[in-house]
């Protein structure tokens, strides 16, 4: 028996497992994600024969380093304590010793991988559109002072920190900042933010809408467009068969550049949230150094004794956000 399924098993009726229909024979299939920054052995658990899982078990890979685990259900509960949104129910997060046990209920609908965006990108265009547009305000814009700090100059600090002041990075920052000098004036609402809207985060139902699993990048003081630029970027890679860098950047100009595709629901998108399409282009530039910057987040047990190791060097060097970054601020996006 496993870790998850002994907890599964003490806590069966206090945590009223049955209602969830996995009885008491269930299955587990655990997963072990590759990624560098992956910080979660995740458990999926389906009912003795069922095809598809009930719950979905979270646990760290190491003891203590609890807070994504909490993050994501601080964030999940939130949510549902609003209307429904097409996310996670949170079924418990509880410490057994050193770890912190985040159990919640599985989506459904088809993984949104690439082929499945291929086959209809206007209904995948639509599915997005709709979530990140019910996603709710955390902040009106009158209120959200200090936002601009919070949400990008701070980060990008973070970033510079990862990596000791490698200097193409410290460029970066400072030439993201004079880009991004407008916006520091321009009042934007704090919104709920996913941060990471790509597969195999993504479900689709049958009825068209969208299931969003995931949430340990949240934020509840996020940045408007964010999330809808970096799902429509996913979309457009998926359509492009983009799976290197230079066809990533290739895919981002059909989408984002010179009458791109993306720009008409982007647009429309701001000005449900009470946000001047003006800003757009800023917005984009924002979005990509902002990603980046989660690195910080993401990396930080991979320093070893100090920041600024060849390993982390390189894993922001050969980040698609980074490479996204460099691309929107070195580029000619801010002149179009």
């Amino acid at each position: 028996m496993t870790f998850v399924d002994r907890f599964l098993a003490e806590r069966y009726e206090e945590l009223q497992l049955e209602k969830y229909g996995i009885g008491r024979q269930w299955e587990t299939v655990l997963l072990t994600p590759r990624f560098i920054t992956s910080r979660h052995v995740v458990a999926l658990i389906f009912a003795a024969g069922a095809r598809e899982p009930s719950l979905v078990v979270k646990v760290p890979r190491q003891p203590g380093e609890n807070d994504s685990v909490r993050h994501e259900a601080k964030v999940l509960r939130q949510l549902g304590a609003g209307p429904a949104t097409g996310v996670p129910h949170v079924v418990t997060v509880c410490d057994v010793g050193a770890h912190t046990v985040l159990v919640e209920t599985a989506v459904t609908g088809a993984p949104l991988d690439p082929r499945l965006v291929v086959a209809d990108l206007s209904g995948a265009v639509s599915a997005g559109t709709d979530f990140v547009d019910a996603l709710p305000c955390t902040q009106a814009a009158a209120q959200n002072d200090g936002w601009y700090d919070r949400t990008i100059g701070e980060p990008l600090q973070a970033l510079c920190r990862l990596v000791a002041d490698e200097p193409e990075t410290k460029e970066l920052v400072k030439r993201t900042h004079e880009l991004l000098a407008p916006l520091h004036d321009v009042p934007l609402p704090a919104i709920v933010e996913h941060g990471d809207l790509s597969h195999p985060n993504l479900f689709l139902r049958d009825n068209g809408t969208l299931q969003v699993v995931d949430w340990e990048r949240a934020r509840t003081d996020g940045v408007p467009g964010h999330d809808l630029v970096f799902y429509l970027q996913y979309l457009s890679e998926s359509t492009e068969h983009a799976f290197h860098r230079g066809a990533q950047i290739a895919a981002f100009e059909k989408a984002f550049g010179a009458g791109g595709w993306a720009l008409a629901p982007l647009a429309a998108h701001l000005r449900r949230r009470g946000v001047d399409a003006g800003v757009l282009p800023m917005l984009v530039i924002a979005t990509w150094a902002r990603s980046a910057a989660t690195l910080a987040y993401r990396l930080d047990r991979q320093t070893g004794p100090g920041p600024g190791t060849d390993q982390v060097r390189l894993a922001v060097a050969s980040d698609r956000d980074f490479w996204l970054w460099r691309h929107v601020v070195t580029g000619v996006l801010q002149e179009r």
